[in-house]
């Protein structure tokens, strides 16, 4: 049976699934390096390594969000690529897939979403890590907003 973690991020609800998630982590402190791109808000440790701490807001046209007091919570989310974090606000539930409706169609406009996970009248968008990841990191997401689902995986 197939799970998510539903979470939210100012007016993003988004779905991951829960084989994805590694944990979800608390008030971690938060480091802003120079020369980070602009999609990585900051790093966090965890057991010694740097994670990257991507900045949702992005997605959505949001002011970044790493610095208001209702994101105490990142989720620890594994890639093909590595892991990386996401930031989440106090609200959070796991969810099995037989509660809700699934949709694997995607947004044309959204190529990092990979379907949608209605529950209880709210619509979680399912996110695609292993785009957000690479193309979020590595500083050229924004000047390719079309990939055509090049990287994506069926869920």
């Amino acid at each position: 049976m197939k799970r998510f973690g539903l979470f939210q991020l100012g007016t993003l609800d988004f779905a991951l699934s829960l084989q994805q998630i590694q944990k979800v982590i608390q008030d971690s402190k938060l480091y802003q390096l120079p020369r980070l791109p602009l999609a990585v808000a900051a790093v966090l440790v965890d057991n010694d390594r740097l994670v990257p701490l991507l900045d949702l807001s992005l997605l959505f046209g949001g002011g970044s969000t790493t610095g208001t007091k209702t994101l105490r919570y990142q989720i620890l989310v594994e890639s093909e690529y590595g892991t990386v974090a996401l930031p989440a606000e106090l609200t959070g539930k796991i969810v099995a897939e037989k509660k809700g409706t699934l949709s694997t169609e995607a947004s044309p406009k959204e190529a990092w979403v990979i379907g949608e996970f209605d529950y209880q009248n709210t619509k979680y968008k399912i996110l695609d890590i292993n785009f957000l990841a690479i193309e979020m990191t590595q500083n050229f997401w924004r000047n390719k907003p079309d990939t055509s689902g090049a990287r994506r995986h069926p869920l």
